[in-house]
């Protein structure tokens, strides 16, 4: 998996740091995986709390989300990576180098969370593509 995860939050933006510029740890790296898988199960938990029987409409499978509904689930995932990407440039000279030069792509830098070509399985019955 790759690193970068490890800056949701966890860790201060390059600019801040001192002139001496430490790589992340592995604690950190951790730490900050922890905090981005849960930050995307909280929201989408909070999310999830709020539906009501008018999202869902019938489908030759069954029931499934109405397509607002599947859109903003597909936003939640988007907000996550671009949180991240954004991170990932900010504190782009505390990554190892080949985490550096995954940022340069940033399709590189989504398909390493797992994501085979952009694509997320919600588990929910639909995919989003993340750009």
């Amino acid at each position: 998996m790759f690193c970068l995860a490890l800056m949701m939050g966890t860790v201060a933006h390059a600019e801040e740091l001192d002139a001496d510029i430490q790589p992340f740890t592995k604690a950190e790296m951790q730490q900050g995986m922890q905090a981005m898988k849960q930050g995307l199960h909280d929201r989408i938990e909070a999310w999830g709390a709020n539906l009501k029987p008018e999202d869902f409409e019938r489908s030759w499978t069954g029931r499934q989300l109405n397509k607002q509904k599947r859109q903003e689930v597909c936003g939640i995932f988007q907000d996550v990576i671009d949180h991240t990407f954004k991170l990932a440039v900010d504190n782009k000279a505390r990554l190892p180098e080949v985490d550096q030069n995954i940022i340069e792509d940033r399709n590189l830098f989504i398909q390493s969370f797992g994501y085979k070509d952009n694509i997320v399985d919600t588990k929910m019955g639909f995919n989003c593509r993340l750009r």
